[in-house]
């Protein structure tokens, strides 16, 4: 009766450690973040550039997590931008609308500054950003 009391204390001390040492005694920490769709493409050869106006898509911002490892939707967390808003804008949403004006290749981010751990520890701070590919296809036809 002894030997399984003292192996049930045992293996209950290990479960304890194992799980103190998964946690490595830091809070969780954003380390990336991945949009979703990574690329979306607006239009096609044949259809002008004007008839994309308002075409629009909702992204998703997913981070990535440390301590312990675990992926979270933060699409309203972030901080959406188009590097070219005169093709496609972004709104504090996420949703991403073609303008109707111009075509190409535009790079939209997502973007979070970490100054604090989620366990409100201060920290020296970081920013994060994700990035998805939004194409308009030029008109080619006649």
């Amino acid at each position: 009766m002894r030997k399984k009391v003292s192996a049930l204390l045992g293996l209950c001390v290990a479960l304890f450690l194992l799980a103190s040492l998964s946690a490595c005694g830091h809070e969780q920490q954003l380390v990336s973040i991945t949009i979703v769709p990574n690329v979306e493409t607006f239009g096609g050869p044949d259809v002008p550039i004007r008839a994309n106006e308002g075409a629009n898509v909702q992204l998703r911002a997913l981070g990535s997590y440390i301590h312990p490892p675990v992926t979270k939707d933060i699409t309203t967390q972030v901080v959406w931008s188009s590097n070219t808003p005169d093709m496609v804008t972004v709104d504090a949403a996420g949703l991403i609308t073609a303008t109707g004006t111009a075509c190409g290749g535009t790079i939209i981010s997502a973007t979070v500054t970490t100054n604090r751990s989620t366990g409100d520890i201060s920290s020296k701070g970081a920013i994060i950003t994700g990035t998805m590919q939004a194409n308009v296809t030029c008109f080619t036809g006649q």
